[in-house]
């Protein structure tokens, strides 16, 4: 039998053909007289008897199937192979027609980022030379200023020299007005606390007579309410059968601010309790001293609040 390579390659095909062209042409060198010496003879005809053979069962037949066979798996192979050339074919002009479209946009884009860099360059410079300028500017402005403020410092220090020498001066002004003030403060405070104490002394002369004056009067008022007092106890006194020359009681007396009798007690008895008793019922029996209401709260206070009486009538006997 015979071995049948890949149908995909080309060594089939062409095996078959040159192997078909070499079996025509033997065939036709066998067949073909060669000798021109005699022509040949016109025979006549045998008689053939024919037998219908199938030529496709016979081995030449079916070589010849096999190599049809082939031949059109060969073109098949053939067709498919230049479809799948072609399909190659238009792939790669496709992606070259994309590589080139792409490389068309990137050209693009390159010229597009050239002129975008270009532009954002020029415009950087367009920057840069404006911040120079306004910084440049900006300089100039503040030399002018500060110029300006030296001259203003300078105009300023000026007028604060010229306040601070016409502040000395009216400090100086004002500090000698202060010592003449003060000197004439000091004058006339000495003078008035010469007066003050001139005044004070005359006022003190004037008190003292005055407390002097009002010392006698109250003390001759004093001595003679006293002996009101006691005048008018004793004349209410009634004489015990008992009393005797030399007998004394002293009695404190509490009277009210309009003379009223308050309270009486004994603060040392005679010995003899009659006679203490009756000289406490002459003063309860006075009731009230009169004249005492007329007397100064002070004074009254000082001398009348409470009275200590002495009771000892001079007419007893031995």
């Amino acid at each position: 039998m015979m071995k049948w390579l890949r149908t995909d390659s080309y060594s089939l095909p062409v095996v078959l053909a040159v192997g078909l062209h070499v079996g025509v042409l033997g065939v036709g060198l066998v067949a073909v007289d060669f000798n021109d010496a005699d022509t040949p003879v016109p025979k006549r005809p045998p008689i053939v008897n024919a037998t219908v053979v199938d030529v496709s069962q016979t081995i030449i037949g079916k070589r010849e199937v096999e190599e049809r066979a082939a031949q059109q798996r060969a073109a098949q192979v053939a067709v498919e192979k230049k479809k799948r050339e072609a399909e190659k074919a238009k792939q790669k002009r496709e992606t070259e027609r994309k590589a080139l479209e792409e490389k068309k946009r990137q050209v693009a884009q390159a010229k597009q980022a050239r002129e975008k860099a270009e532009a954002q360059r020029r415009e950087s410079d367009r920057q840069k030379a404006a911040a120079e300028k306004k910084q440049r500017l900006a300089e100039q402005e503040k030399q002018r200023l500060a110029q300006q403020a030296e001259k203003q410092r300078q105009a300023k220090e000026k007028a604060e020299k010229k306040r601070r020498e016409e502040v000395a001066r009216q400090a100086e002004a004002d500090r000698l007005a202060e010592q003449e003030r003060q000197r004439q403060e000091e004058a006339s405070r000495l003078a008035a606390k010469e007066k003050a104490r001139e005044e004070a002394e005359a006022a003190r002369v004037a008190a003292a007579k005055e407390a002097e004056e009002r010392a006698v009067a109250e003390a001759q008022m004093v001595q003679s309410i006293s002996s009101l007092i006691n005048n008018r106890v004793t004349s209410a006194w009634i004489r015990p059968p008992s009393a005797r020359n030399n007998m004394k009681t002293q009695l404190r007396i509490y009277f009210l601010p309009n003379g009223e009798v308050m309270n009486v007690q004994i603060t040392k008895g005679s010995g003899d309790a009659l006679f203490d008793q009756r000289a406490v019922d002459a003063v309860y029996k006075v009731r009230r001293i009169e004249e005492l209401a007329d007397v100064d709260s002070y004074v009254f206070e000082r001398n009348f609040r409470q009275v200590d009486l002495i009771f000892n009538p001079q007419d007893l006997r031995n």
